[in-house]
């Protein structure tokens, strides 16, 4: 049976991403990740839901509304610029909490770390593209010249009515990149334009297919969450590492892929590998190197990866990190090395040694804090760009120099 109309495809969008939202979370997820932060997804879930953060905050539209969805502002920002956006809105938050009478909520420096990278994480489950615009795409990058969808298209490439099993393009992507030196080798022959993806296209043409599949099952195939520290080892063993460097940070031959990717969904970050990949099987092969292929969910791990490049970027500024302490009046109340004693001599202090440590401290005493400025009359600092990390590179050089 086939199903058309937008009331079909949204049920299915609905009840899959609850559906992922309760399935997705595997035990230990991420527990024995090779990333240089720790934080858990699956912990940080349940501490959404049982710290109250569900009462003004939704995921994907599944919670409160008197705070934004975590689920849209998470991508792309790295812990520490999460923790700063968290500290941008602490007065109104503060605010909130106090007038309806919730008890504000505190956070050991691991419990932070695990809630953060929820908020994070749940970016990686790209909602559903448009069917319509997908139709569109397809026809206008000339899809429909070799593919057919739903018995509809060309015959020169295999049909792609299996793909309509998942929501998201992860295994479109990876089809497309197993046989990406083959087809642009015969696009190229034929004078026909490789296409490019920018934006949610992706995402949108996997929804056209979905839609306009004769494919018999419509069940829809959800995987286990894609696996970050797995995609890091596929990155070093798929050869991704001889151009791009170990960690994705480039080098005189690939680019730095923390900066390709930030700030992309995972749809997008499928397009980019794809737009790249007919210059990649060049590079590769006048370097010797076997084209990489994906098997299963490999590419969603290795896409996972590159996902969180940007997310542990740690390393700060720490002259810039001076300017910041002293611009944002953080002098005004705490001494480091010269200033005021309202606040602890964050030179002495042990939560600095650690971005995090700084991080979780900021937030359990929030509210004082938030006394403190009314009383005093001074102006919440508010943090933009990495300033939250060039601040934390600052207080922990302070507490390594010797006392």
């Amino acid at each position: 049976m086939r199903h058309r109309g937008c009331g079909f495809e949204a049920g299915w969008v609905a009840q899959g991403l609850r559906l992922l939202g309760l399935l997705a979370w595997a035990p230990g997820l991420l527990a024995q990740s090779l990333l240089p932060v720790a934080g858990d997804p699956a912990a940080g879930r349940r501490l959404f839901e049982e710290r109250g953060c569900l009462r003004c905050h939704s995921i994907w539209g599944n919670g409160g509304t008197l705070g934004p969805d975590f689920a849209i502002v998470g991508a792309g920002r790295s812990m520490q610029q999460l923790a700063g956006l968290f500290w941008n809105h602490t007065p109104r938050m503060m605010e909130t909490v106090r007038s309806r009478g919730f008890e504000w909520p505190t956070f050991t420096e691991t419990e932070l770390a695990d809630l953060i990278s929820y908020v994070y994480y749940v970016k990686l489950f790209d909602e559903p593209g448009n069917p319509e615009l997908g139709e569109r795409w397809f026809t206008d990058k000339r899809c429909a010249q070799c593919h057919s969808v739903g018995g509809v298209g060309g015959r020169i490439g295999p049909p792609l009515d299996g793909y309509a099993r998942y929501i998201a393009p992860l295994m479109l992507a990876e089809g497309m990149w197993n046989h990406g030196p083959a087809m642009q080798a015969r696009q190229t022959a034929g004078g026909v334009p490789i296409p490019t993806f920018v934006g949610r296209e992706m995402a949108d043409i996997q929804a056209y297919i979905r839609r306009a599949s004769t494919l018999r099952s419509r069940q829809i195939v959800f995987f286990q969450a894609p696996d970050a520290a797995k995609g890091a080892r596929l990155f070093s063993s798929k050869g991704c590492d001889r151009c791009h460097g170990s960690a994705g940070r480039g080098t005189d031959v690939g680019p730095d892929l923390r900066m390709a990717t930030s700030r992309l969904r995972v749809s997008e970050i499928a397009g980019v590998l794809w737009n790249h990949s007919f210059q990649m099987s060049e590079a590769i092969r006048a370097r010797g190197f076997a084209f990489p292929q994906f098997q299963g969910t490999e590419m969603a791990d290795v896409i996972a990866f590159l996902y969180y490049l940007r997310f542990y970027e740690t390393d700060g500024d720490a002259r810039a990190g001076r300017q910041v302490f002293e611009s944002k009046g953080c002098v005004t109340c705490h001494a480091a090395p010269t200033g005021a004693v309202i606040g602890p001599d964050l030179a002495q202090s042990q939560v600095t040694k650690s971005a995090l440590g700084l991080a979780t401290a900021m937030w359990n005493h929030a509210p004082e804090m938030f006394d403190v400025t009314q009383s005093q009359r001074v102006e919440w600092p508010r943090f933009e760009g990495d300033e939250m990390r060039d601040l934390a590179a600052y207080l922990a050089a302070l507490a390594r120099r010797p006392r």
